[in-house]
């Protein structure tokens, strides 16, 4: 744990009032908000821990038990595009995501003294020292890694979002005044890097949000102490979970819809049928589809998750006006309703922090923001560590094609990114280490969509315009080499299909049913396959367990694993050269340059770890299998 203090700051000070303010609660007797000397202590990275809280901090003061609540916030208090005064705004807009946050931010920051949530921005640093904000020389020590090549997209990405907030700015002069310097793009970056390391994904309505006393909690990978809780699925209009005008209208909707395909289908079917009993089938549908559509928004990924809660109910900013008349329909049910209705009234406008692991006393509490790679966490927050079951190291789309191009043909790597865009999602990005889908192993209902209409040319030139933008698209599906040096399992299951003979890969992907059927099939086989691997199982016995249905063929994953090592081979060579890092700053000097020297050097060592294991491991595969 870092050196502390717990004496005490203004900033600090000021931040417990405005937590005592605004209703936000945490058990004092459990746990103590701290000062930290270190907040880049390389010895908490080396434990897979980073202080990342600006010098704030949690510890413990008693031992920790599992599902004990610590903290509870009202979603009242965090800071939301959605429920900002800025919201109209961005509506009109159509300004939404971190770009609304950003802007959000800025504009409470802007108010000074006057903004509601100043208690809780004065405590805030100026800014998260992501890489993004680094200078030219330390960026130069991310050459060749993940993160080197992330950052000059970032900077267009963010240059764009800062032409709208221009935008924004010149349309409503008398909005955007105060102390914020809306024109200059430093600034902006500065606060992006604070929404970027700090804001959580709270409900559907809310969205990406700043959640004071959340963000004090450090990271620890797969190791912390709590977890964050609430109700995700709400009204994404006013952010109610139930008793909504907005719910009742798409429900009434839905209704009148289903009632009008009943009465079309009626005209239609022969005056003998049962009209009374087709009535209430399509109502039947109507709800289920109700209730369908209700699930199907959630929240982003790239931010930490929120699940069901049981915190003390706090009306939401936005059900205020409509107490009165809820209280009195809460009255009607009183009687007939159990303890578990009240309990679901509390999930609404709250989010709790729970203990997830048990802590011992006098130690660091520690969340997590995800089951992220080094280089994620480095990009995103500002550190990384060496202990991460999650680490990766992204292969660029480039490289991929041109391994099919030199092992089969360059009209096979069209195809194969053709069949990347017409089943983009089975590609869904995920770490093996996070484990698999239960309902992976279930075979998909799935129709076999024709394309008479489509002429050869036609479908040739897509397939070539679809290569030529797979490596350009930056939400085209990612493949990379995983710890502790795997390829991830949509590229093994790919490399399989696209390095088969013409007649096999002509049937998996001309057929939707064939491949949605046989690509899941295919990525189990690797799963356990390289599941096998890590618990030192020989080769041979590993293809033989992992392959009892015979899904492929042995001298199949001989040539799959050649390929792998050569492509791991190929990106290792851009990060054999260390001498990129130069001489370490001294701490004395400079202890920023020092930790972002410490936290690159961090990065490349374990980029090469996962690489150099990759290739050892496909080597021997390809030798014993080929």
């Amino acid at each position: 744990m870092p050196n502390i203090t717990t004496s005490g700051s203004d900033k600090l000070r000021m931040l417990l009032q405005w937590f005592a303010d605004n209703k936000i609660t945490y058990n004092d007797e459990a746990i103590q908000i701290v000062e930290q000397q270190n907040t880049a202590s390389p010895l908490a990275a080396s434990k897979g821990a980073a202080s990342l809280s600006h010098g704030f901090g949690v510890v413990s003061l008693r031992k920790l038990v599992s599902e004990e609540p610590l903290v509870v916030i009202p979603k009242t208090a965090v800071i939301s595009a959605a429920t900002s005064a800025l919201a109209n705004i961005f509506i009109d807009a159509d300004i939404g995501g971190n770009l609304a946050l950003c802007i959000t931010v800025m504009y409470e920051k802007s108010l000074g003294h006057e903004s509601p949530w100043y208690g809780y921005l004065q405590s805030l640093p100026e800014c998260a020292d992501i890489p993004l904000l680094w200078d030219a020389q330390s960026r130069s020590w991310l050459k060749g890694t993940d993160v080197g090549e992330w950052i000059d997209r970032d900077q267009a990405s963010l240059l764009e979002d800062f032409g709208v907030l221009q935008d924004l700015v010149a349309e409503y002069p008398m909005v955007f005044g105060g102390d914020c310097k809306w024109d200059c793009f430093e600034s902006f970056l500065k606060v992006a890097s604070l929404v970027s390391s700090r804001a959580f994904s709270v409900d559907v309505h809310r969205d990406n949000s700043m959640v004071p006393f959340a963000d004090i909690f450090n990271h620890r990978t797969a190791k912390e102490n709590v977890h964050i809780e609430c109700e995700e699925m709400v009204c994404p209009v006013c952010g109610e979970a139930f008793g909504c005008e907005h719910m009742d209208a798409l429900e009434a909707l839905d209704n009148q819809e289903g009632a009008s395909e009943d009465e079309s289908e009626s005209e239609g079917s022969d005056e003998s049928g049962d009209d009374g009993e087709s009535d209430e089938e399509y109502e039947e549908d109507a709800d289920e589809d109700g209730s369908d559509s209700e699930n199907e928004d959630e929240p982003g990924e790239e931010l930490p998750q929120l699940v069901d809660q049981m915190g003390n109910p706090v009306a939401s900013e936005l059900q205020q006006d409509e107490d009165v008349e809820m209280e009195s329909v809460d009255s009607e049910h009183s009687d007939s309703s159990d303890s578990d209705g009240g309990k679901e009234d509390e999930l609404v406008d709250t989010l709790e922090m729970t203990v997830f692991r048990p802590c011992k006393a006098n130690t660091e509490v520690f969340n997590t923001y995800g089951e992220h790679g080094s280089a994620y966490l480095l990009h995103r927050y500002g550190f990384c560590d060496t202990k991460n079951p999650f680490d990766s190291v992204v292969l660029s789309a480039d490289s991929v094609m041109q391994a099919f191009t030199m092992s089969v043909s360059e009209q096979r790597a069209k195809d194969v990114s053709a069949v990347i865009r017409r089943f983009e999602d089975l590609f869904e990005s995920r770490h093996r280490a996070c484990g698999q889908d239960e309902d992976e192993e279930d075979e998909e209902e799935v129709h076999d969509h024709g394309h008479d209409e489509e002429s050869d040319e036609d479908i040739e030139d897509a397939e070539n315009e679809e290569q030529e933008e797979l490596a350009d698209d930056e939400n085209a599906p990612q493949f990379s080499i995983d710890a502790p040096g795997h390829p991830d399992l949509n590229l093994a299951a790919l490399l399989v299909l696209g390095l088969a003979d013409e007649a096999v890969f002509a049937k998996a992907s001309q057929s939707e049913q064939v491949f949605r059927h046989y690509f899941p099939v295919i990525r189990r086989f690797w799963s356990m396959f390289q599941d096998e691997l890590d618990n030192d199982t020989p080769v041979p016995a590993a293809f033989r367990k992992a392959n009892q249905d015979g899904a492929v063929k042995k001298s199949t994953v001989g040539m799959v694993s050649n390929v792998v090592y050569r492509l791991a081979e190929a990106r290792l060579q851009l990060l054999v050269d260390d001498s990129v890092l130069g001489e370490k700053p001294t701490a004395d000097c400079d202890s920023l340059m020092a930790s972002r020297w410490e936290s690159a050097k961090m990065l490349r060592s374990n980029e090469r770890k996962t690489l150099s294991q990759c290739i050892k491991t496909y080597k021997k595969i390809a030798a014993k299998l080929s």
